[in-house]
């Protein structure tokens, strides 16, 4: 807080029992109109204090120049700022006055008056306002009276911002003056419809879960409001100006329940929020967006993921999640989920034990699909979509889920990018990773997920690989190392390959992957993890629904993918896909190439 006293330079008083007032006034960016109002606020005032909120244009350099005390402190909203600046006012009779408002002549002399024979507590005064160049005299602008006058004993600034309004102590006697407070309120449409955004926005962000709001009440009081100010308040008699006023006041009305309505829903999902997805590892990462997109729109939710065991440490890696669940624990005993008194739990993976135990727990919000016949009896927020028939990527789709709340359903595949948040442990694999060479991790294996890739094809693109410009890993379970080791154990004996099947638990892992440069695999959940952690990934698909690239590409910034240009169904029933056969070792190798070329640019 700063204190700046510049000259002053008030009327001095003559009579000794003539009472002293204070007009205070607070500012941001007024240096068109503060030098009127500090000049009639003189007129009458013993002092003129100003309280600004750091002002980027002259406002400060006026006010000094005119003599005022001068404050400034960030802005508390309305209300609480006009009180702040009440508190640093010297007498207990304040006139408060908006920087774009001044005084009448005729306002002058009735304060004047009373200053003399101070006989109430408060004091109320019509605001005339202009828009444009006409002062409206009709419409819901005039008389538009105020109480800006009276003993801070009596009484502070309460009521909603950005409406605010001096509340009175009960039983205080309020006298109405002669003249106007002169208000310069909107230059022209532009000015009026830029004002409605901002204070329609301030309405809705102090009344959002406080104040109801629906489509027929939106409709009525905006339609009401206008014809009230232009009909019965006779608004018409002014003109244009009168029907822009009249427009402008039901606008605002709109504007204000509409977005009311629209923060209302969207807080609808409540600050305690648990996420189901208890399949696969890459089902678990593409999800994980969704969480981060909700941090950065309602940063103080907290989230719960209740996922699979074996897919914890990926979560638990996740700097969205507030704390992991485990399914089965929580079938074992609900209280875990109880004890956490969620507002809203998503069903991104149907799952009918955890459906029955949330109705149990009597959780506000329960979304989940309507496709599956047990959420109708078990979840209330049903969203009807289906992920076998659409278009949309697998990440994408869950963003359907938010349909309830009103919240961005409709998101680009690229937006998703910065919002996997996975931070994985910092260990130490120097030794196993080359400084000089692209360090490239082929993962053959998807535990039966996805069509693979022939290990015959894998063991040419491993031999068309320059040893000198590439060094290999081949990681996996070690289930699947073994099937490896059986099938094409040349894969494995390669003279340029570093076989780490079986020697990674997922955390490891994660954190390995992050120190290398590439990886190769199908269709499985390693590959979204390469996507997610930003290294160069490309995926390996087969161009059939529903496992094609477009519902299941790798996302992230150096992420890509290989398959046909076609659509086809042949091997729906059969693993031996003919067209990932298609795929050659050597169109590959070029891809992987371009990769490798890409990092030494950026080196």
């Amino acid at each position: 807080m700063f204190l700046w006293r510049g000259r002053m330079n008030f009327t001095v008083t003559k009579n000794p029992r003539m009472i002293k007032i204070s007009a205070v006034i607070i500012t941001y960016n007024e240096e068109k109109s503060i030098s009127r109002c500090i000049d009639s606020a003189r007129e009458v005032a013993d002092e003129v204090v100003v309280l600004d909120c750091y002002s980027e244009d002259a406002t400060k350099e006026i006010c000094l120049s005119k003599g005022v005390r001068f404050y400034e402190n960030e802005f508390l909203g309305f209300a609480k700022q006009k009180n702040e600046v009440i508190n640093f006012a010297s007498y207990d009779y304040i006139l408060s006055l908006d920087a774009d408002e001044y005084l009448s002549e005729e306002l002058i002399k009735s304060i004047l008056e009373i200053k003399e024979s101070w006989t109430n507590e408060a004091y109320r005064m019509n605001r005339l306002s202009l828009y444009g160049s006409r002062w409206i005299r009709h419409g819901n602008w005039y008389p538009d009276r105020k109480v800006r006058l009276w003993d801070r004993r009596m009484g502070l600034w309460g009521g909603e911002n950005p409406h605010e309004k001096v509340i009175l102590k009960k039983g205080v006697k309020i006298h109405q003056l002669k003249g106007d407070i002169l208000h310069r309120a909107y230059l022209n449409s532009a000015d009026t419809l830029s004002k409605i955004q901002n204070y329609s926005e301030i309405f809705a962000r102090e009344n959002v879960n406080r104040r109801s709001s629906s489509v027929p009440k939106i409709i009525f009081r905006a339609t009401f409001s206008f014809f009230k100010s232009y009909v019965l308040k006779r608004g018409f008699l002014d003109g244009f100006e009168g029907l822009m006023v009249a427009m402008g006041v039901s606008n605002h009305v709109f504007y204000k329940y509409a977005k009311l309505y629209e923060v209302n829903r969207q807080s609808a999902i409540g600050k305690r929020l648990v996420i189901s997805r208890t399949d696969n590892l890459g089902d678990v990462i593409l999800s994980l967006p969704l969480l981060g997109f909700l941090k950065s729109i309602i940063p103080d939710i907290e989230i719960y993921f209740i996922g699979k065991k074996y897919t914890q440490p990926i979560i638990s890696q996740c700097v969205f999640v507030d704390q992991f669940l485990d399914r089965e624990d929580i079938l074992k005993d609900p209280d875990l989920l109880a004890r956490l008194n969620p507002d809203t739990i998503i069903f991104i993976y149907p799952d009918l034990p955890l459906a029955k135990i949330a109705r149990k727990l009597k959780i506000r919000n329960r979304v989940a699909t309507a496709h599956r016949w047990y959420n109708w009896l078990y979840c209330n927020r049903l969203v009807d979509f289906s992920r076998f028939h659409s278009n949309l990527h697998e990440s994408q789709l869950n963003f359907k889920l938010l349909k309830p709340f009103k919240l961005n359903g409709d998101i680009d595949k690229n937006e998703l990018i910065p919002f996997y948040g996975i931070q994985p442990s910092k260990k130490d694999y120097s030794s196993l990773i080359s400084k000089e060479r692209f360090n490239l991790i082929i993962h053959p294996k998807s535990k039966g997920s996805a069509r693979e890739w022939s290990l015959d094809s894998y063991l040419k693109l491993v031999n068309l690989l320059p040893a000198d410009s590439f060094k290999i890993f081949v990681t996996g379970v070690k289930e699947e190392g073994e099937a490896i080791r059986r099938e094409k154990p040349e894969l494995l004996d390669n003279d340029n390959v570093t076989d780490l099947t079986g020697k990674f638990n997922l955390e490891e892992l994660t954190s390995f992957i992050s120190q290398v440069d590439g990886l190769l695999a199908c269709s499985t959940g390693v590959l979204h993890l390469a996507s997610a952690l930003g290294i160069y990934a490309l995926g390996l698909y087969a161009p059939m629904k529903p496992i094609h690239p477009g519902r299941w590409m790798p996302i992230g910034s150096k992420a890509g993918f290989l398959a046909l240009k076609k659509e086809c169904n042949d091997c729906k029933l059969t693993k031996d896909c003919a067209c990932i056969k298609a795929i050659t070792a050597e169109e590959v190798k070029k891809t992987i190439d371009l990769f490798s070329k890409e990092k030494l640019v950026s080196l």
